[in-house]
């Protein structure tokens, strides 16, 4: 039968660090001069660094949708290595080919890293609006007749803003019902003002052959938003032609004037003139060269041969070295093997990237249209320009693409279920009892999951009693963490304590899930998954805080103190030790003076005249139990209390699974805030826990949590409640109080119905 919870948990990341990379990757793509470079050798790195760790997964299990867009970049550094070979041309040649070969290492660092989709599309938001606000202040304080950005190339600049503004575009879906609901509106106009700013013309012709694809697939995901944004832009563009200033409507007219003044008057010294010029050119290397081309580097020298035999005119299109057409280009200079392997580059990503558009929505396309529109764009962009002359459009093309392809391959796999799950919890026994049921809630929302606790060899017989734990494990025994956690193959881990050792080695071992609070530093680089609360500042129970943990798995559950202490799933185990020591005819109370340190202790004196009060009570037997230490202090500070007749001292006479036994097993137990109060209280006994009224030591923090469970306290705080030697409220409460308790306790075991008795203490019932 099939126990998976219904429960859906969410897709999980890598953590921050994966994260930042991928909202560089936009941010800093045409803020700074050398990000994208930076972005995609950091990729590389991590690509050969993380090799038997999962970045050649996607390539394996993918190879039918990411192998041809693979074949068509190494097919164009292959063919490239053979030209250099053929031609004897130096190394250099091979720079932007293996460049871009080397860029699909974008594939699968992205995909191992599995950062969070939403850095992505923020990453494009900041960026474009960088883009746009340098090229405000570029034309406008530098007084730059045209936007160059920090690619020092007009064309360049624009081409790829306007690309950015469009991609950015497709992130509608993933700021809906935020705050945030107004950026890729915002992105998407800033893309258009930086290209316009620019005076490229080609990021107008790419916006052409988007809008189709753009409303055809974007309407079906984000409905009437899409067409609202369109029309923006439509709009944008009308303003841009009527205000002079732009100059848009002055360009598009000289535009059109220069293509008549070419084909009528022969004119080449213009802008379009000059294109029209080098178009023509190409034509003529191609017809004589077919196949191969003149040479990828021989373009100005054929060119200049050209208009020396009188082929062509004497005019500032010599001063080119390239033929400002992409497809022409590289038909002029490669012949039809370079067209080949250009269509190839442009057909095998806008393949892919359509039929994953087209794959049934699990959060993959929006990805998948916005690598669409980077395809698109970019043979927009080469009607007017050589997109693959210039290292920076190089990068930005094929990182853009593999990091998108990763994020739609990651979108679209189903989230592994909770199958091995570690729970850590290394402090004291306290904090690990009320940390149990969080994991019974946890295994009662995925029953199908393994759930192994590590805690410390002392608090493993307490933990071992929970039946919602299928394995106890303890720090001193695992030995080398991170080899622990690979071997048992834990698909989550759970940080109930933070510990950097524990948190680090988790982050070595690739766990996949790794769960802990954002108040710790190191868990930001370590932990995928965050909880944001804060313990210090919080008025939650201690056991209500830990839920918290369960919110970044999909559960968002908070407890009342009931649903608490009904989630402890405890047994009380049998020791023949423990046993020996109760006595089966008479009422057995412990009392734990000490509390190890743990908490503010009710004085010795006090426990002292509680036991002479219940000597009065013949069938009370008292136990007073702790650690050798303590039974040692015992002796010495309050010799009156271990003389008594009624009182055994059983302080370091059983081991961890006897001593929990003989909680188990007693008949009431009353201690400050510690380990055993909780121990008592989640294993059902009546239990009596003193604190003072001081946060975050009091009992709404810390009380005992048991159906037969309650805390004493002072109503208020006294004046020196800050100062523990100065503090009276400890003092305050009366031994006769507690007196009080244990013969309602005692009238409770023999059926006596319940009566209120004077002086009764103020305490609170903890359920």
């Amino acid at each position: 039968m099939d126990m998976t919870s219904t429960t859906p948990l969410p897709k999980t990341s890598g953590g921050l660090i994966a994260s930042l990379l991928i909202f560089a990757l936009p941010a800093l793509a045409l803020s700074t001069r050398y990000g994208l470079g930076a972005c995609m050798g950091l990729m590389l790195v991590l690509f050969f660094c993380f090799a038997k760790r999962g970045t050649l997964q996607p390539y394996k299990n993918y190879w039918p949708v990411v192998g041809p867009v693979v074949a068509a970049f190494v097919g164009y550094f292959v063919v490239s290595l053979a030209r250099m070979v053929i031609n004897h041309q130096g190394l250099y040649t091979l720079d932007g080919p293996s460049r871009m070969m080397l860029g699909l290492s974008a594939i699968g660092a992205v995909y191992f890293l599995r950062p969070k989709a939403r850095w992505f599309w923020l990453g494009l938001c900041v960026g474009t609006a960088i883009a746009a606000g340098i090229a405000i202040y570029q034309t406008s304080v530098e007084n730059l007749d045209r936007a160059v950005g920090m690619t020092h190339h007009a064309i360049t600049f624009g081409d790829l803003a306007m690309a950015m503004g469009l991609m950015a575009l497709c992130g509608l879906s993933e700021f809906r019902r935020s705050r945030l609901s107004f950026l890729p509106v915002l992105a998407f106009l800033c893309g258009i003002i930086a290209s316009i700013l620019s005076a490229s013309r080609g990021g107008w012709l790419a916006l052409l052959l988007v809008l189709a694809p753009l409303v055809r697939f974007g309407y079906g995901i984000y409905g009437k938003r899409l067409l609202v944004a369109c029309g923006v832009a439509v709009a944008l563009f009308a303003i841009a032609l009527a205000v002079p200033h732009t100059g848009v409507a002055h360009r598009i007219a000289i535009a059109a004037d220069e293509v008549q003044r070419y084909y009528t008057l022969n004119d080449a010294t213009t802008s379009v003139g000059i294109r029209l010029e080098l178009w023509k050119a190409a034509w003529m290397m191609f017809s004589e060269h077919p196949f191969f081309g003149v040479g990828r580097d021989e373009f100005d020298v054929v060119l200049h041969a050209l208009a020396d035999a009188g082929r062509l005119q004497k005019s500032p299109a010599l001063d080119y070295s390239s033929a400002h057409n992409d497809m022409l280009h590289t038909l002029a200079t490669g012949g039809l093997v370079d067209f080949t392997l250009l269509i190839a580059m442009y057909a095998a990503p806008l393949i892919m990237f359509a039929r994953l558009l087209r794959a049934p929505e699990k959060g993959q396309r929006p990805l998948a249209l916005a690598g669409l529109i980077v395809v698109l764009s970019f043979i927009g962009f080469g009607l007017t320009d050589v997109m693959f002359w210039l290292m920076a459009p190089k990068i930005f093309y094929i990182t853009m693409i593999g990091a998108l392809a990763a994020l739609c391959l990651r979108a679209q796999e189903a989230e592994p279920p909770l199958r091995r799950v570690l729970v850590t919890r290394t402090d004291n026994i306290g904090d690990v009892v009320l940390t149990l049921p969080m994991v019974g809630y946890l295994k009662q929302q995925h029953p199908q999951a393994e759930i192994s606790f590590l805690c410390r060899s002392y608090a493993a017989a307490i933990v071992a009693q929970c039946k919602h734990v299928d394995k106890v494990l303890t720090v001193e025994s695992i030995g080398d963490v991170k080899a622990h956690m690979r071997a048992a193959g834990y698909d989550t881990v759970i940080f109930g304590f933070a510990q950097r050792k524990l948190a680090n080695a988790a982050w070595r071992a690739d766990v996949l899930r790794r769960v802990g609070s954002s108040h710790r530093f190191y868990h930001w680089f370590t932990c995928n998954l965050l909880a944001h609360f804060s313990r210090v500042k919080s008025d939650l129970h201690e056991a209500q805080l830990n839920f918290k943990l369960l919110k970044p798995l999909g559960m968002n559950f908070a407890p009342t103190l009931e649903q608490c202490w009904r989630l402890y799933g405890m047994s009380v185990p049998r020791h023949p030790q423990a046993d020996a020591l109760l006595a089966k005819d008479k009422f057995n109370l412990i009392l734990h003076p000490k509390s190890n340190g743990n908490g503010r202790e009710w004085p010795l004196q006090h426990y002292t005249q509680l036991a002479a009060l219940l000597r009065t009570v013949p069938d009370v037997q008292i136990l007073v139990t702790g650690s050798p230490a303590e039974g040692k202090f015992l002796q010495e500070h309050a010799p009156e209390l271990l003389a008594l007749r009624n009182v055994k001292n059983v302080c370091g006479q059983l081991d961890l699974q006897g001593f929990t036994a003989l909680i188990g097993g007693c008949d009431g137990l009353i201690a400050s805030g510690t380990g055993p109060l909780h121990m008592a209280a989640a294993l059902g006994r009546p239990t009596a826990g003193l604190f003072p009224p001081v946060k975050p030591i009091d009992p709404a923090r810390w009380g005992a949590l048991g159906e037969r469970a309650m805390s004493l306290v002072q109503p208020k705080p006294c004046e020196g409640c800050n100062d523990a030697k100065s503090c009276n409220c400890m003092n305050a409460l009366q031994p006769q109080w507690l007196f009080e308790v244990v013969l309602q306790w005692r009238r409770e075991k023999l059926s006596v119905p319940l009566r209120s008795a004077p002086g009764q203490p103020h305490y609170q019932p903890q359920v």
